[in-house]
């Protein structure tokens, strides 16, 4: 009789066992934490200069939890996100040259972010030229019969002779001189030219107003405009702003 008490307590002791052990593992067990999502990212041409613009791509970028809902982009490698965009497709002119870090961070619709870094080689160009579009609202759009200030901003990098800016604009459209930057307008033309020799390391400014038409349609209307030089010779496109939109 004591042999089998002994036995029924041993059994009795052991699924209490058991019964506690399962009760512990669901009290216990808890969702695998979210894994972060992996940046990366491409860009073209990788051998830009200063008035080459870069487009980045971060299509690359994966979720293993969801999917990517924030794109932030920290051009200059100061640790401070410059643009962000909820697309994985980013444009950017640098106007520093030499080996330039760039910084990529993602979000995913969890919250998790995901980083990474790369190194990309920007060549010095001769000239480093902006031009810049100011209208009465941030986004650069016009009213039929309003007017818009164009600058161009040209910094040498080399000492030039003979230069000369084109800029054009549609028919129709008509401008009047803010600053010439010590140039020479032919405003038939609408050509500033400096016949003489300019140093390395000079900033030159155009600025203008333009008049826009109050019989012009609404749409996008491109700026398109030139740098050339005597010598050394060379042909830079005016790059920075290129559109108004007309409302």
């Amino acid at each position: 009789m004591r042999r089998a008490n002994s036995l029924r307590g041993s059994w009795l002791l052991l699924f209490s066992l058991v019964a506690l052990a399962a009760v512990g593992t669901i009290a216990w067990s808890q969702p695998s934490a979210s894994k972060a999502p992996t940046a990366d990212f491409r860009f073209t041409p990788s051998n830009a200069d200063n008035n080459t613009p870069v487009v980045f791509d971060a299509s690359l970028s994966k979720s293993p939890n969801g999917k990517i809902v924030k794109y932030e982009w920290d051009f200059d490698g100061d640790g401070k996100y410059d643009d962000t965009r909820t697309t994985a497709l980013d444009e950017k002119l640098f106007d520093k040259s030499g080996n330039v870090r760039v910084i990529l961070r993602v979000t995913d619709d969890k919250g998790a972010t995901g980083t990474v870094s790369k190194y990309i080689k920007i060549n010095e160009a001769v000239v480093v030229i902006r031009r810049t579009i100011t209208t009465s609202t941030k986004s650069n759009k016009v009213s039929a019969g309003q007017t818009f200030r164009v600058q161009v901003q040209m910094t040498l990098n080399k000492t030039i002779n003979g230069l000369g800016l084109d800029e054009d604009l549609p028919q129709g459209w008509t401008m009047r001189e803010v600053n010439n930057g010590g140039g020479s307008l032919k405003k038939s033309q609408l050509q500033w030219l400096w016949p003489q020799q300019i140093k390395s390391g000079t900033v030159i400014a155009v600025i203008y107003d333009v008049f826009v038409p109050k019989t012009v349609k609404t749409g996008n209307v491109a700026l398109v405009g030139k740098l050339t030089s005597f010598s050394p010779r060379f042909l830079i496109k005016v790059v920075g702003d290129t559109t108004v939109q007309v409302v």
